[in-house]
């Protein structure tokens, strides 16, 4: 019921910006409606260390995974535009998420953006200043060196405390925000976002304090160069991100903060690009009276994160290769480090507007503080599929 109710509202909010306001329409004025998407539809083989799946258990207890699968991934972005009688840009976007394993949460974004000559102020649910900047090393293919892909082909063990999703970006998700992006000057971008909220998606006032409080705001900021250097084009980032949570019944007055920095340059044919972050928490642990740091305990969130890449593009053809490792330390409170490493080969091959065909090779190795098969697994996965946009 919950999902039907929540489909049938995106397809309201979809039929709304389609036919434009009323009032604009009886003004003459109605607002520029676009309706794009995208669908990709991929067939791989992956298979799990036989360690990690035997030591599940024995008989019917033992967890077993196929080791071919399908997997979809479309989005069908809608979007109006419009300027008022001050001059100022006023747009709209809904971006909806159709595929069955995403019916618990349709909408992926959907934001209002306000545009001048003082840059564009986004307000709603969108990606944040810190990761919308940011420049990492290039890639191609049909898994995913970030988010949350690698996953979904080979598991991750369950006391490995590296994030499904680990990437080199820093900042929150797609949570509810105020965003502003500078005007580009001479190369150079700006950006700012704060999040009031980042553990709810209602319009709850967020109760960041007390023993009830369980909500923390966010800020982050970025700055990113594009330009030349005799005729390569380079490009590079700096950005920085702060979570604070000031309640005592969860990771008392804690702060996470993080930074991140990249740089590519395309030289001809081949583009280098490189991306860190390092991520830290600050405060007191529960339960200590105040009087024990979390740093260094497995409440810290302390994570650090590289990806190195190169890509070479030849008319409709990208071929593509890259190391991506993060760790988290004492993510169980000893000694050692929980991390993910990823060697990911991809190519990309045009064969008509708008479709493309991807192919990956990607190996996978989920790495526990200790060294218990359930706690490790690694896999290789070969995968394919086409890519349309529209």
């Amino acid at each position: 019921m919950k999902k039907s109710l929540y489909l049938t509202s995106a397809l309201v909010a979809a039929s709304v910006l389609a036919l434009g306001s009323t009032d604009s329409m009886a003004a003459g004025k109605a607002l520029k409606v676009g309706v794009s998407g995208s669908y990709k539809a991929v067939v791989g083989y992956a298979k799990s260390a036989s360690g990690f799946i035997t030591s599940s258990g024995v008989g019917t207890a033992q967890t077993g995974y196929n080791t071919i699968d399908v997997k979809t991934d479309s989005e069908v972005h809608f979007k109006a535009s419009g300027t008022t009688d001050a001059g100022l840009k006023i747009g709209v976007g809904v971006e909806l998420e159709s595929d069955q394993a995403s019916a618990a949460t349709p909408i992926d974004a959907s934001y209002l953006t306000i545009g001048g000559g003082f840059g564009t102020i986004m307000l709603g649910s969108s990606v944040h200043a810190a990761a919308m900047l940011a420049v990492n090393a290039p890639s191609a293919g049909a898994v995913g060196v970030f988010g949350g892909d690698s996953n979904t082909w080979v598991p991750r063990p369950a006391n490995v405390s590296v994030a499904t999703t680990a990437g080199a970006n820093i900042g929150g998700a797609e949570h509810q925000k105020i965003r502003w992006n500078s005007p580009s000057f001479s190369g150079f971008t700006a950006g700012a976002s704060y999040t009031p909220d980042r553990s709810s998606v209602d319009n709850a006032m967020p109760a960041n304090g007390g023993t009830a409080g369980t909500d923390g705001s966010m800020i982050d900021a970025a700055l990113k160069y594009s330009g030349k250097m005799g005729a390569n084009a380079v490009a590079a980032s700096v950005g920085y991100w702060n979570h604070d949570v000031t309640t005592t019944a969860a990771n008392a007055s804690t702060s996470t903060e993080g930074y991140s920095l990249g740089a590519s340059t395309t030289m001809g044919a081949f583009t280098l690009g490189a991306g860190y972050k390092e991520v830290t928490t600050t405060g007191k642990t529960i339960g200590s009276g105040g009087t024990t740091s979390i740093s260094g305990t497995a409440q810290s969130l302390d994570e650090e994160a590289v990806n190195v890449g190169v890509a070479w593009t030849q008319g409709k053809t990208t071929l593509a290769l890259s190391y991506f490792k993060s760790e988290m330390d004492l993510a169980a409170g000893t000694e050692g480090e929980d991390s993910l490493t990823k060697w990911t080969l991809g190519a990309k091959q045009n064969i008509g507007p708008g479709i493309d065909f991807l192919g990956t090779v990607q190996n996978v190795v989920w790495s526990d503080e200790g060294d218990g098969a359930a706690n490790n697994n690694k896999g290789t996965a070969f995968v394919g599929g086409i890519a349309v946009k529209f």
